[in-house]
């Protein structure tokens, strides 16, 4: 029977008609994927003979039957090359020339609002235009609501889905966009993130002209609540080869890295799902499971991710649960294997991400759900297969998450958690040892720099310091985190090294353990003992907003007094220590804070940045950047600019930088509901510093309290004439001719109307001529005379 209508078909084809041709063919082939490939492995014949079956479905514009064949036998059976050639039938990709969306953003809100405008700004302002932002929101109590609705009122590519109660889960609200978007694309973004102005714009470009059906970025930046930066990448090695024990695996799990095209995700309905955490999971297998055509971006790093703590929501939700979401997870990517007929070899990439998982549930959950969920997870362990994750492990270097993996399996509950914590402890002794490892080095020819803290990846302050100071003097220098300094590392680096330089003096002492000045006043003696001496650079005095003042003054004296050399930025702040603190006048140095140079790159033009912002080449433009604290007077500078505004809609102002903060971010969310105020809060990448400069006319610093300040010299580095108090080391830096000094803030308000109406100075580029000679980093760096070691006969500089 089968025989006879497979020749029916064949003679039917031969005579092209089309439909009979089809209808005996669907009785012959059978439609379960898994019956099929049984079928076709049997004879390549057949397996030609089925292309004539797809020929058909093309011809007959059933194109929607076509693909889903295609994607579902692609997926079951990776290694064909037959069939792989018929993906040529599917629809490429519709390009950027209708009036649809190509790209749909999807946007979760729940109760957000303080980084919500920050996140709608960055997609607003991306170089890829051709989108449309979906944002949900999902029951919020604060004010997100208006500040969707503003962005809503400006631009016409905003849709709003919004749910009256919190649907208490980031699935539902993602999958209720996904139900209307109408983009070829879909990517997605966390309502306290936000990503690079070109982040769209290079995805989409390598997702169209692929036709692909995922398209990774290259990795991401993880910003901590401590300022810290972290660029996290990723390897893509053997993601789409078969034969690669890293076949359909990849290091990312999220799906805010990448886009998706769209009609994939609704051939097979994949949809995130709606547990309390881990709602990625369900929908991230199954797109890696069909994604046939997948391109990567290695080199594209533009999503910033926003980590509040160094405990994420699902961190939190496994400490404080027995974690019932991520059994449900993975519960459900089992029924839906079973359910869509899988192929056998991506049970075991189910495997291999179960086991990771769980075992780092287990490493994460209170105590007193420890016993249950052991339990739980040993029994899905039990039926894991085991071969092909020793394979898995083995080839990626993992071994121990096999051996993890058969702990579990041959221990009992309390023998596991002694493990666990042995490996804890481990880890810990590992980390110690990685942190006495330095974090900048260059080697020269004499006895050099340890410093502290290094913190390069935020600041290129230290960078240039210390690349001037080897290139002057030919010093070795290493760069430490702060917890670094101490007797072991002093051991280590007696008789190489020299000098101690502390920076930022509130890393070593903490107001509620007595233990860090303790252990810090320890260390620095130590090291005198052994022949060090210690140096000191004064970015402040004291901090502006102490919880203790008298605790912090007595802290820094006793550090202060191990000082051997201190470096200022000023004659004030000379001038100022040596009152504060008794110091040695005379080992005292002037360093001012050196020009950024070229660090930040070429500055675009002033129209092409204003184009970013949604400003109008004719505006006048303020910039305040830098972080946000209370003592830095950004309300009074809002005062003064919603004078302005009541009286002209032509002045713009824009307010970016980290709000250090929090307490003060809800009254400056709400005050920045101004059209014309443009608000980012969050780290500014390095790339991205330059835009804000060429937008601007004036940077304007209404500190109320400063000694010196690194944005006032970023201003002037990058020719953008600044507003400054006339305190602190500032009128030392600021001339006449390259900004202005106000004495109080009604002087900044009138110079503020006065810049508006035209009636200011003319600050031409060239007035910055000298003021980027003298503060050059060679020309700053003189001054440290106790550096400076006859250079031998033979000396030759080298880094590394």
């Amino acid at each position: 029977m089968l025989e006879s209508e497979l020749r029916l078909a064949n003679d039917a084809f031969s005579e092209q008609r089309f439909n009979l041709a089809l209808a005996h063919y669907e009785n012959f082939f059978p439609s379960r994927v898994s019956e099929l490939a049984a079928l076709l492995s049997e004879s390549q014949v057949l397996t030609h003979i089925f292309r004539n079956y797809l020929f058909c479905l093309k011809v007959l514009g059933r194109n929607d039957k076509l693909i889903r064949i295609l994607y579902e036998y692609l997926a079951y059976n990776p290694l064909d090359t037959v069939l792989r050639q018929t993906y040529d039938f599917k629809e490429n990709t519709r390009r950027d020339n209708s009036g649809d969306a190509l790209l749909s953003i999807i946007v979760p809100v729940y109760n957000s609002g303080q980084y919500l405008d920050h996140c709608i700004q960055s997609i607003r302002s991306q170089s890829y235009k051709n989108f449309e932002l979906i944002l949900v929101n999902d029951g919020s109590t604060d004010d997100s609501a208006a500040i969707i609705s503003r962005h809503a009122a400006e631009d016409p590519r905003i849709v709003v889905i919004t749910n009256m109660v919190a649907s208490g889960n980031p699935g539902t609200p993602r999958n209720q966009a996904l139900a209307i978007a109408t983009g070829d694309y879909v990517g997605f973004v966390d309502s306290d993130d936000w990503i690079n102005s070109d982040f769209y714009d290079k995805l989409m470009t390598l997702a169209v002209n692929n036709s692909a059906d995922i398209a990774f970025s290259g990795g991401f930046y993880n910003h901590m609540s401590d300022g810290r930066v972290n660029q996290r990448t990723y390897t893509t090695v053997g993601f789409d080869d078969p034969n690669s024990p890293r076949f359909k695996t990849h290091d990312s799990f999220m799906i805010w890295d990448k886009v998706f095209k769209r009609s994939l995700l609704e051939i097979f309905n994949i949809r995130l799902g709606e547990t309390k955490a881990a709602v990625d999971v369900p929908f991230i297998f199954s797109a890696y499971y069909y994604a046939s055509n997948i391109v990567f971006d290695d080199d594209l790093v533009g999503y910033n991710y926003r980590r509040e703590s160094e405990s994420s929501v699902t961190v939190a939700h496994r400490k404080s649960s027995n974690c019932e979401f991520e059994f449900q997870a993975f519960e459900a990517v089992k029924n839906w294997a079973i359910q869509q007929d899988i192929g056998q070899y991506y049970y075991s990439i189910i495997d291999i991400k179960l086991v990771s998982s769980l075992m780092y549930t287990l490493k994460m959950v209170n105590e007193i759900y420890f016993d249950s969920v052991f339990e739980r997870v040993k029994s899905l362990f039990e039926i894991v297969n085991s071969d092909d994750l020793k394979q898995y492990c083995k080839a990626n270097r993992k071994w121990w998450q096999f051996r993890e993996f058969q702990v579990v399996l041959e221990k009992s509950a309390i023998e596991v958690k002694q493990f666990l914590e042995e490996k804890k402890r481990a880890a810990e002794e590992k980390a110690f040892a990685k942190l006495i490892e330095p974090r900048f080095k260059m080697s020269g020819e004499n006895p050099g720099v340890l410093f502290f803290p290094c913190w390069m990846i935020n600041n290129p302050y230290q960078k240039m310091f210390y690349e001037s100071l080897y290139d002057e003097y030919g010093l070795s220098i290493e760069g430490y985190a702060p917890k670094a300094l101490g007797t072991a590392l002093i051991d280590k680096k007696k008789g190489e090294f020299k000098y101690i330089h502390l920076h930022w003096l509130h890393n070593f002492f903490d107001f509620e353990d007595d233990t860090v000045i303790e252990d810090t006043i320890t260390s620095l003696s130590y090291a005198k003992e052994n022949g060090f001496e210690i140096i000191y650079t004064a970015h402040n005095i004291s901090s502006h907003d102490s919880k203790d003042p008298v605790k912090e003054k007595l802290n820094r004296s006793r550090i202060l007094e191990l000082v051997d050399h201190s470096i200022v930025h000023g004659n004030f702040a000379k001038s100022l220590l040596v009152e504060e603190f008794s110091v040695d006048p005379q080992s005292t140095h002037i360093v001012p804070h050196g020009t950024y140079g070229n660090f930040y790159g070429t500055m675009p033009a002033k129209e092409m940045a204003r184009e970013q912002f949604n400003i109008p080449d004719s505006a006048t433009v303020f910039l305040f950047f830098g972080n946000i604290k209370g003592y830095k007077g950004i309300f009074n500078l809002l005062s003064a600019f919603n004078k302005l505004r009541a009286e002209r809609d032509d002045v713009y102002l824009i307010i970016a930088g980290r709000v250090l903060d929090e307490d003060i971010m809800p009254k400056l969310v709400s005050e920045c509901d101004d059209r014309n105020i443009v608000f980012r809060p969050g780290f500014i990448q390095n790339e991205e510093v330059a835009t804000y400069f060429a937008c601007a006319d004036l940077c304007v610093l209404p500190y109320e309290a400063v000694l010196t300040s690194g944005a006032a010299m970023l201003s002037l580095s990058l020719r953008c004439p600044v507003l400054a108090p006339s305190i602190g080391v500032l009128p030392e830096i600021v001339t006449d001719n390259i900004g202005m000094l106000f004495k109080d803030f009604e002087d900044m308000e009138l110079k503020l109307s006065l810049f508006a109406d035209g009636k200011s100075p003319i600050f031409d580029a060239s007035n910055f001529d000298e003021f980027l000679h003298s503060y050059s980093w060679p020309n700053v760096v003189k001054n440290l005379p106790f550096l400076r070691v006859p250079a031998p006969l033979n000396y030759v500089k080298k880094s590394i």
